[in-house]
């Protein structure tokens, strides 16, 4: 991801990031006083990422948790840098995570891989400093070779390959769907 080269390669507190963000008609995801532009995604993107959040919001309807579309900021700190992510998917169970424009506290993080499948690894490293994160789950885009990889907290973040005919199993939300499921239009 290049930084916007715009407003003279200036730093931004986070404050200024979201009052900035929030007059943008892009999406633009921070670090470390940088904002970097995001892409568009494809129909297939789009497909996988509409049929997992839809699956998941009707699971949790009713429920303490609640899930998230890409539209929704994830704000991470870390010790000297403060980041802020748009996952495609994520899911709160932590009802004082309650800021109207980002969430601190996800319980479950899925991202459906662009073509900048090296950028959504890069973000495992990140989403590991979040004390509530339990899942972390990877979904490819490619229609003809559905596959996914779920990294969990309790297995010390060891990547679980899931492929097409088996069931991606999320044990923090109580939830299982088929992988192939999630390709269907």
């Amino acid at each position: 991801m290049a930084a916007v080269q715009n407003e003279e390669h200036r730093k931004f507190t986070f404050q200024e990031y979201l009052i900035w963000e929030e007059r943008n008609e892009e999406k633009h995801e921070f670090f470390d006083g940088s904002v970097y532009a995001m892409a568009g995604a494809s129909d297939s993107h789009d497909l996988v990422t509409g049929n997992i959040f839809g699956e998941l919001r009707q699971h949790l309807k009713g429920g303490p948790c609640r899930a998230y579309t890409a539209d929704m900021k994830l704000k991470i700190q870390l010790q000297h840098a403060d980041a802020c992510y748009y996952p495609d998917t994520m899911v709160i169970c932590d009802a004082s995570d309650d800021h109207h424009s980002y969430k601190t506290k996800p319980q479950l993080i899925v991202e459906v891989l662009s073509n900048a499948r090296r950028d959504k690894l890069e973000k495992l490293f990140m989403y590991q400093q979040i004390e509530s994160l339990q899942e972390y789950l990877i979904i490819g885009q490619d229609l003809e070779k559905p596959e996914a990889w779920i990294y969990r907290r309790d297995n010390e973040w060891q990547p679980e390959v899931v492929s097409s005919g088996e069931s991606i199993v999320v044990p923090s939300l109580n939830f299982e769907i088929s992988l192939t499921s999630l390709y269907e239009s």
